[in-house]
């Protein structure tokens, strides 16, 4: 049974960063459909867009965070697991929905 205080659909905290070069694409994401204006490539790495915050695919709403690619999400995002180490530390960093994450002028996310 899914513990609810680690409720995905209602967190969003591991969709959210200030660091435009969050989420790096892994050698299993080249088959994927990701959409091609979600993503940037630098130095010859290839990233997930960052808008406002949080992941270009990240759609938000009616208190909800839900994943737009979820069938074809990165395998760093596959790997996530609700309730991990990383996830605590997403939720500490980042907040619920994001909350501390700020845009350019400083208003939340």
């Amino acid at each position: 049974m899914t513990d609810p205080l680690f409720d995905c659909v209602s967190c969003g905290a591991c969709c959210f960063s200030r660091n435009p070069r969050y989420l790096a694409l892994l050698p299993w994401d080249a088959s994927r459909d990701l959409p091609e204006a979600g993503l940037f490539s630098e130095g010859g790495q290839r990233f997930v867009k960052f808008e406002c915050g949080h992941c270009v695919h990240l759609q938000l709403g009616d208190g909800k965070a839900v994943c737009g690619v979820y069938e074809d999400r990165p395998e760093a995002c596959r790997a996530f697991r609700a309730g991990s180490f990383e996830c605590i530390k997403a939720r500490r960093a980042n907040g619920i929905m994001g909350e501390r994450v700020r845009d350019r002028d400083g208003e939340p996310a």
